[in-house]
């Protein structure tokens, strides 16, 4: 009997400190690099969330990921977290994986973008799940 899961069952998670706590959440391309470990080689992107310590009074905090290294967003449909949400793990709108761009290998350099702040938005940390195909 063998207890050790098939190669399509490792999942690996990846946690982000994108933006310290105190910090305002501004706009701007390569708020954070992340270069993907041997670990993660041949893995595929099947989750995504962010979250923020100081909740946006209005507007929507959008993220995308950005593999820099395919030059490829990762993401059909970017992260966001509502307004007056910490987590994007309760938004109205989900991320979804863009299938033709999710896979990555050792020493890619992925980026991580925020397209919208949000109003006095603060800290942002990121959740990135990989997997074997």
């Amino acid at each position: 009997w063998n207890n050790v899961a098939p190669n399509s069952a490792i999942i690996r998670i990846v946690i982000l400190k994108a933006i310290a706590d105190d910090t305002t959440l501004t706009t701007g391309d390569g708020k954070m690099y992340f270069t993907v470990p041997p670990e993660l080689n041949g893995m595929n992107l099947v989750d995504a969330d962010a979250h923020v310590y100081t909740v946006s009074s209005s507007g929507t905090p959008t993220i995308q990921i950005h593999n820099l290294t395919d030059i490829n967003d990762m993401l059909a449909t970017r992260i966001t977290i509502d307004a007056n949400e910490k987590d994007s793990s309760t938004a109205a709108t989900q991320p979804i994986i863009d299938q033709a761009k999710d896979d990555v290998v050792t020493a890619d350099e992925i980026r991580i973008d925020v397209d919208v702040a949000g109003t006095s938005t603060a800290g942002l940390e990121i959740r990135l799940t990989f997997q074997i195909p």
